[in-house]
């Protein structure tokens, strides 16, 4: 039986706040990957082994989305850590009403079974862009999205859920310029503090050219005084028919703010996909032009993210997510397991990648399983 003490974390390197999954230096690469062709597991699965198959290096993160009431995790979560990869699974709310008074238990306590089946770590980020006008029926308000917030991660703890890493996620604007407190659940139940920009110019009327520093630097500000790991959600770039390689410049200067600005940036998570809102079309996709590609080839592969996958000797250090001291906000009985520690482990970066080649590299080598270095680790944590 493995111990039920939670060991306390190592302390973090190069000024990080410690956390679930931070690695000490550089951010993990990620993106949400829509196949051309539309949805579903094998065209999806299709999209993200092309995008790594054309960078020449795998994604540390692989992210996908779910309605409130979809079942997850689905088979794109345990193909993903066969593969090396963390999954982030953007779960989307319903009324938050209905969540505290307890009517959606049961759909919640499903799905803590189910990613606690898993046996590998897993972000979620809950009901993310709260603050926006787009969500705001279902939200009903901060102090009810802060309280559904709990009971679903009291539902969760209450079920010895241990890989459950919880990310919260508004707006960057929004916490930029201090929209987002009211909405923040309390450093008892956020693992990571997040935030989604992108740069709408020009498709959307009215908005400006803006560069990553405009994006993400208020943002990046505020979003240290929280003291968790922070990560970008979503982001996304358009091209610019005025200007051409507009959008390979954006990839390059944003890579190189990155480096010089934002040194407790821990993951950048890209919307690689086009979408349709009120009746206008962006396509953020990073191959709209051979010279995007290159730039966001640059973005993912230069010396600001961690330079290669995860490895049994690179596996993101995993603790315990934060603890709290406060009853589940309804009990819910439970026969499972006492909760298991979670090692502590280190992601160190390493030397400066070679250069890419022009051509396309072989798809990149199929690495351990994140399921099995997880349990090795704990197997080692138990004989030392």
């Amino acid at each position: 039986m493995l111990p039920a003490v939670i060991p306390e974390p190592a302390p973090a390197l190069s000024g990080r706040p410690n956390g679930p999954l931070v690695p000490d230096a550089g951010f993990y690469v990620g993106a949400y990957s829509k196949h051309v062709d539309g949805s579903g597991f094998t065209r999806q699965k299709e999209a993200v082994e092309s995008l790594e198959r054309e960078l020449g290096r795998r994604l540390h993160i692989d992210h996908h989305f779910y309605e409130w009431e979809k079942e997850f995790p689905s088979e794109r979560e345990p193909w993903d850590i066969e593969n090396g990869r963390i999954p982030m699974i953007s779960w989307n709310g319903t009324f938050t009403s209905q969540i505290i008074n307890g009517s959606q238990d049961g759909l919640i306590l499903r799905r803590a079974q189910d990613v606690k089946a898993l046996g590998a770590p897993v972000f979620i980020r809950w009901f993310w862009e709260m603050d926006g006008n787009k969500k705001a029926d279902r939200v009903e308000g901060p102090a009810k999205y802060v309280q559904a917030w709990k009971h679903i991660v009291d539902l969760f703890r209450a079920q010895g859920v241990q890989n459950a890493v919880w990310v919260w996620c508004p707006n960057a604007s929004a916490i930029g310029n201090g929209e987002a407190k009211a909405y923040y659940p309390g450093p008892g139940y956020v693992d990571w503090v997040c935030g989604d920009g992108y740069n709408f110019y020009p498709n959307r009327p009215g908005d400006k050219w803006e560069n990553f520093d405009e994006i993400f630097g208020p943002f990046y500000r505020e979003a240290q005084k929280y003291g968790k790991p922070i990560m970008i959600g979503e982001v996304g770039v358009l091209e610019d028919p005025a200007v051409p390689g507009r959008k390979q410049q954006w990839f390059h200067q944003s890579h190189d703010a990155i480096v010089a600005r934002y040194p407790a940036l821990a993951a950048v998570v890209y919307f690689n996909a086009d979408s349709l809102t009120n009746g206008i079309h962006f396509d953020w996709r990073v191959g709209t032009s051979p010279e995007s590609f290159e730039g966001f080839r640059y973005m993912f592969t230069g010396d600001a993210p961690i330079p290669r996958p995860i490895t049994p000797t690179t596996q993101p250090r995993v603790v315990a997510p934060v603890a709290t001291t406060r009853p589940p906000a309804q009990p819910v009985a439970t026969t499972g397991p006492k909760p298991q520690v979670t090692p502590t482990t280190r992601v160190t970066k390493a030397t400066k990648p070679t250069p890419v080649k022009t051509t396309a590299p072989p798809p990149p080598p199929k690495e351990p399983s994140v399921r099995l270095t997880w349990v090795l680790e704990q197997l080692r944590h138990l004989g030392s």
